[in-house]
């Protein structure tokens, strides 16, 4: 596929659409409990950690409920994410730190370098968004900002193997929007739901 406008997530309608809709993602609790459990048995110490892509912080959020006394590097390119990310944090312990980086370019190194060695390196859902010559040269970047005995987590989704799985993972994500709008007392139908899935805007964002 070609490559896509990303300045979509600088639009604080697309932000708020997608912050709205995050939590109802299937599994994510267990996939942040996973992440915990890795850093926890084989990441020692965490003095110093950088959400890469933070969005509104929620990994960050977890890392610093369980290392209180750890500085944190937040990195995103889109303002809404940032802003959202402050307001998620800013009752939290550490030192925390906010930085406008734009990972499709090498550059970007250079804005959080001051922070480097780094212990620890997370990201969810981000760096999918990138073409795959550029994620190759994005974890060549992060494993170069790590300390010695340092870990990189990525949380993501990746491409279906056939066009049946992809269907089928659809059908998922739509169920547990649906599930989430009844929860939330929303009156939406599923199929109601399953026309917003496919038409949300951050959809165009993907490659």
């Amino acid at each position: 596929m070609g490559e896509i406008d990303h300045t979509i997530w600088k639009s604080e309608s697309v932000v708020a659409h997608y912050l709205d809709r995050k939590d109802s993602r299937p599994l994510i609790q267990e996939q942040i409990e996973v992440m915990i459990k890795l850093i926890k048995h084989l990441c020692h110490p965490v003095h110093r950690f950088m959400d890469l892509g933070c969005g509104d912080g929620i990994l960050a959020a977890v890392i610093l409920e369980n290392y209180r006394d750890a500085t944190a590097i937040l990195g995103d390119h889109s303002a809404p994410m940032l802003e959202a990310a402050r307001s998620k944090l800013q009752r939290l312990p550490g030192s925390i730190h906010f930085c406008t980086i734009d990972y499709s370019l090498p550059e970007w190194t250079k804005v959080v370098a001051e922070y480097s060695p780094l212990d620890l390196v997370v990201s969810g859902f981000s760096i999918h968004h990138q073409p795959d010559t550029r994620k190759r040269r994005i974890y060549a970047e992060v494993f170069d900002m790590l300390a010695s005995g340092g870990m990189f987590i990525n949380l993501e989704h990746v491409a279906s193997p056939t066009k049946r799985i992809a269907e089928l993972w659809d059908r998922i994500r739509v169920d547990s929007l649906y599930d989430s709008a009844v929860q939330r007392g929303l009156n939406k139908s599923r199929a109601l739901i399953e026309k917003e899935y496919f038409e949300q805007p951050e959809r165009e964002a993907k490659f």
